[in-house]
Parts: C-alpha cells; structure tokens; sequence
C-alpha cells in the first residue's frame, strides 16, 4: 500500500478525532461536567471512541489498490538531463517524519521506564514503616513497598506484580498528617491500577504525538483521575486542610519529571485540583443523566458527520505501481496548451515538484482479461501547479488509457521556477500497470 494511501487515511481520520474531541469538550464545558469521576468517566469514553473510529465506521471501499512506488517524471520536454526521479516525494517526507516521532517517543517511553527501575534499585528501602504509612496502609488496604529516594522530588507510583512507591526524602521531615495523606494518594493509585493506564495512556501520546486533540484528552482523563484520587484522599482521611497543604509542599520543592507513572503532583493541574478540593460540585441524578444523554446524543451526531464526510478508503483490487524509465524519442502530439513559450527544465529553470499523485484506477475490463502495461503520456504544468494538458505517447487500452489521464489532471505539482517565478514546463510520465 502506498504512501500516499495510509497518509489520506491518517488525515481523514485526524479530522474525525479533532472534531469529536472538540464537540466533546464544548459539550462537557456547556454542560458544567465537573463532578471528577464523571468528568474522568466521559474523558475515558470519549478516548475510547476516538481509538475504536476506524473499528466502528464503513470504510469506503475502491475499486482498486493505490500504487505502491513514487509517480516520476522521467523526462522534459526538450530530452533534458534534469529528473524529479532522485526527489522523495512529500507524502513519504510526512511520513517518516510521523514515523520517527512516533520512534523517539517510544525510545523515551523505555528511557522512563529504565530510570524508574533505576530509582527503586538506588533507592533506601523503608523498613520498618513509620506510623503514618502504616495507617495509610490500614486506611487503603494495599502494601507496596515504600522507598526513599534523593533522586525525586515528587512521589512516584508504579509497578504491576510487584507495585513500588517511591518519596522524595523531604517527606520523612513532613507532619504526620501531610505523610498520611500522600500515602492514601500512592496507595489509592496502586489500589486503582493507575500505572498500567498510565502506561497505555503514554504509548497512545507516542503514537499520536502529532495530535493536539489527544494531547488534551489524556491531560483531562489525567487531571479527572489525580481529582478521584483527591476526592477519595479526603474521604479516607477525614483531613481536607492537611491535604492541601501537603500539595502546597510538594509544589514548591518539585521540579519536571517526564516519567511514565502517576506522579503526587503537575503543576499544571494544581490550581484546578485545588478548586475541586475547596469547591465540591454536585449534580442532581436527574440533571447528570441528562447532561450525560445530551453529550451522548452530541457526539454520536458529531461522529456520525464526520466519519460520513472524511471517509477511510480501503482497497479492494491489485496495487498499481507507477516507475520511473527511458523511453524512445517518439513523436509528440500537437499541444493543446496555449499560453505562450512552454520551458524546458534545465540551466534556471527548476523542475516542478509533485505534491499530490493520486493514482488511476485499474477498470474491470483489464482486470478481468489480466492486462498488464505502461502508459507514456506528456504533460504541461502551469504556473500555478496544475496539470494544464495531457497527451499519450504510448498506450495499453481496456480503459487504463483513460483512467491515467482522468487523474493525471488531477495532479498537484509546486511549479517549475524560471529566476525566482514560476513558468510552465512540459514533462513526460510512465504509468505502470501491474498485476500480482
């Protein structure tokens, strides 16, 4: 499948995810969604959604495969030595770019990984456990084992089989109630499974990155979980004011720390975990469920529109490959460009760069005689980058001849520059059709 392929669908689906998260986020905020368990419920949901769009919509089926190669021009119009053959084409450039962020993230993603263990293995294990842990502990119902590290400046959660809390070494010089309290909050996220969801929630940041829209998602679905957690903090512990003097603390003395575990403390997010812990919000039942239906009822609409008009295309015949290749000097059709001199490439004169080569369709005649061939046609691109004509030199028939130059048309080039403007020049391309 070809660059140009999966570049289209990642687009379409882009736009799908922009527009459902941003409907989304309009919803919650007309709406007033602020209790934390339902913001992190809808957060989650809408997350979800997002990822499972290409599983719930009709693909939009071709009836032909796109080219797996690079559309060339191989020669100009005066048999110039000058070729667009050696040039990447754009939608391979987005794509490697895509795909080496997507690498870093996940080199940075092991990177954490590799300094949490190194933190629990450089780090004092606490034995026997204080008092205030130790209720903690009673208060929660779970037992990691607790470290201090002089390498943290917040505590840090995390481990499946064998879950590990690590504290900043300020802690041991805290007030009993403030130990207490970021205890329940390590322990709470243990009790909850929070570093596996961490965990997932980074490998989806690796792999979209580039998308603001999931960016600002998972930031929700973070702030709405550290406010649960908060929230049950409170409850447990029956001390609102030592709580939020305990982040008070770690605030001041933290510093960034990109790891991939639940951390006690973001910046960021402090003022509106605070406001929470201040301003508790309520809802009546009948006013949450129909918020909830109206956000529902929203979003599907929304969905539903945008999966409808930036549709994912799958094929459904043969790939087609289009090469680059010499070709004899046969005669050239008259033109029927007419704006005055048409350049050749060469000397001042740029070649024009593609930027979008859709590819022809393969027709139901010449699948089903098994036709194989090349087409060679010329083609004129003006100054603003377009396909102005199109001509054969060399044809296959059964329809493909028709089909190259209906897309040809199509073709979207950054146009050939003649001393900084830019000036119509005349090209040949190969269009090869193949089976396999």
């Amino acid at each position: 499948m070809s660059a140009s392929w999966w570049l289209g669908n990642l687009l379409a689906y882009s736009v799908q995810v922009a527009l459902v998260v941003g409907t989304g986020g309009l919803a919650a905020a007309a709406l007033r969604l602020k209790q934390p368990r339902v913001v992190l419920a809808y957060w989650q949901a809408l997350l979800g959604a997002c990822l499972l769009l290409p599983l719930l919509e009709p693909w939009q089926r071709l009836d032909f495969a796109p080219a797996g190669g690079a559309a060339t021009i191989i020669r100009t119009q005066g048999g110039g030595v000058d070729s667009l053959v050696s040039l990447f084409p754009l939608h391979d450039w987005v794509l490697l770019v895509l795909a080496t962020g997507a690498g870093l993230g996940l080199m940075r993603l092991a990177l954490g990984l590799f300094r949490l263990n190194h933190y629990k293995r450089t780090a004092l294990r606490i034995a026997p456990l204080p008092g205030a842990l130790r209720e903690a502990q009673a208060l929660v119902g779970v037992k990691p084992t607790f470290y201090f590290s002089e390498r943290v400046s917040v505590p840090v959660t995390f481990g499946w089989l064998d879950p590990a809390v690590v504290l900043p070494a300020p802690f041991e010089r805290m007030e009993e109630s403030y130990q207490r309290a970021i205890a329940c909050h390590e322990l709470l996220h243990v009790a909850r499974r929070d570093w596996m969801m961490n965990l997932l929630e980074e490998v989806v940041l690796t792999l979209f990155w580039f998308h603001p829209a999931i960016w600002w998602t998972i930031r929700n679905i973070r702030l709405g979980r550290e406010q649960v957690v908060d929230s049950q903090v409170v409850m447990l512990t029956e001390a609102r004011k030592p709580y939020l003097h305990a982040l008070l603390e770690i605030a001041v003395a933290s510093r960034a720390m990109p790891l991939p575990a639940p951390l006690f403390l973001v910046e960021s997010q402090l003022a509106r975990r605070v406001a929470s812990l201040v301003k508790e919000v309520r809802m009546s039942k009948r006013r949450l469920i129909a918020s909830l239906v109206i956000a529902l009822a929203v979003l599907v609409a929304t969905g539903w529109w945008a999966v409808k008009t930036f549709r994912l295309t799958v094929p459904a015949g043969t790939p087609l490959s289009v090469k680059s290749a010499s070709i004899g000097s046969a005669a050239q059709p008259a033109m029927k460009y007419d704006i005055g001199k048409v350049y050749e490439v060469g000397g001042d004169v740029t070649a024009p760069v593609p930027i979008y080569k859709p590819e022809p369709a393969y027709t139901k005649e010449a699948r089903a005689v098994k036709l194989q061939g090349t087409d060679v046609f010329w083609i004129v691109v003006d100054t603003s980058g377009n396909v102005a004509d199109v001509g054969p030199l060399r044809s296959v028939g059964k329809g493909l001849d028709e089909n190259a130059i209906e897309t040809l048309r199509t073709w979207k080039f950054k146009p050939a520059m003649k001393k900084g403007k830019p000036v119509p020049v005349k090209a040949v391309v190969e269009v090869s059709f193949r089976l396999f």
